[in-house]
């Protein structure tokens, strides 16, 4: 049985190393948005001079994160 890669495409449409702007792409949210997330620490990312750069595989990482703290809140009343 073969376990699908739910970023399997994602992987094909980004390089390893990402702008803010293609993080915000590629979340569906704001460059501001990103920038939010860096700051309260819910996106790993480094500086770049004065701009973050992202890791691909650690945006990944953080975009599962968040839709499981989604299905557990969801789960109660």
């Amino acid at each position: 049985m073969r376990t699908s890669d739910p970023f399997g495409e994602l992987r094909k449409l980004y390089p390893p190393l990402l702008t803010t702007a293609q993080v915000a792409e590629m979340m569906h949210c704001t460059i501001g948005d990103v920038r939010d997330k860096v700051h309260n620490k819910q996106l790993k990312a480094m500086r770049w001079g004065q701009q973050f750069r992202f890791f691909r595989e650690e945006v990944f990482d953080a975009m599962l994160r968040v839709g499981d703290e989604d299905d557990t809140e969801s789960d109660q009343p």
